[in-house]
C-alpha cells in the first residue's frame, strides 16, 4: 500500500499586513519574510511585527536570508521567528548560534550535480542542525523552475540520498497553481513554497494564493483517494 502525506503550503515573501489576512483565510503552513537588501521582497523588522501580529498563530515563521551573519540570526530568533531559511553561505558560527530550526536552500542550476551539492550536508558536522532541504531555482525569486526531470530520479522520495534523511524536503523554485500538482508528483515533497507565483500587479493576489492552495489540497486528496 503506497504511504501518503499530507504536502504542507509556504507563501514567501509577504510584505504587507493584508497578506497576512490571506494566508489565515486559506489556512496555509508557513509564512516566508525575505532579509536580504536586493531582493524586491526585502522587508525590516518592523515591517515584519506588524504582519506577524496579523498572522495566525498557527502559521509558522520562516525569515529567509542569504548569507547571514551571526548579528541577523541573532535578530531574528528575538523577533519571534519559527525557522530561519539560509541561501549560499552557512556558516558554523551562525549555527553555533542559531536556537530554531534551519532549513538550507540549494539553488539548482544543474540537476546533474546534485548529489555532490547535496553531499556538502553530511560532510560536515554542524550540519546535524540543519532539519530542511530547500530546493529552489537557479535564481531563487525568479519565478523559474529548475529542471525538474533532470532531477526527478535523484529526488524521488523512494531515491533519495542520505542528505535528506530525517529532514523536511521543501520544494520551491517556479512553482504556481498550474504545475504545483505535477511536482508533487514528481518529487513527493514534505512542503511546497511559492512566491512569484501568487503575486499580482501590487504584491500577493488572494486570489492566486487561493488557486494554489486548491491545487495543492486537491493532489493531496486525490492521492489519498488513490491508496
Amino acid at each position: 500500500m503506497k504511504e501518503t502525506k499530507t504536502v504542507l503550503i509556504k507563501i514567501c515573501g509577504i510584505t504587507k499586513p493584508e497578506e497576512a489576512d490571506y494566508l489565515n483565510e486559506c489556512e496555509v503552513d508557513y509564512a516566508g519574510f525575505v532579509f536580504y537588501v536586493k531582493s524586491r521582497r526585502n522587508i525590516d523588522f518592523k515591517t515584519a511585527e506588524t504582519i506577524m501580529q496579523r498572522l495566525d498563530r498557527n502559521i509558522k515563521k520562516v525569515a529567509v536570508t542569504v548569507s547571514p551573519d551571526v548579528r541577523l540570526a541573532e535578530d531574528i530568533m528575538r523577533h519571534g521567528f519559527d525557522i530561519l531559511q539560509v541561501h549560499k553561505e552557512l556558516s558554523e558560527e551562525v549555527l553555533d548560534s542559531i536556537e530554531i530550526p534551519v532549513w538550507y536552500a540549494f539553488n539548482m542550476e544543474d540537476g546533474n550535480d546534485m548529489s555532490d551539492r547535496l553531499s556538502l550536508l553530511t560532510d560536515k558536522s554542524y550540519a546535524k542542525k540543519v532539519g530542511g532541504i530547500l530546493l529552489d531555482a537557479p535564481v531563487f525569486g525568479s519565478g523559474r523552475p529548475f529542471d525538474w526531470h533532470k532531477s526527478r530520479r535523484l529526488l524521488k522520495a523512494g531515491d533519495r540520498s542520505s542528505p535528506f534523511s530525517g529532514r523536511k524536503f521543501i520544494l520551491a523554485g517556479g512553482l504556481n497553481s498550474t504545475n504545483v500538482r505535477e511536482g508533487i508528483s514528481i518529487f513527493e515533497p514534505d512542503i511546497v513554497d511559492v512566491s512569484s507565483g501568487v503575486e499580482g500587479t501590487d504584491g500577493k493576489s488572494k486570489e492566486k494564493i487561493r488557486d494554489f492552495v486548491d491545487a495543492v489540497r486537491w493532489q493531496n486528496d486525490n492521492d489519498r483517494t488513490n491508496i
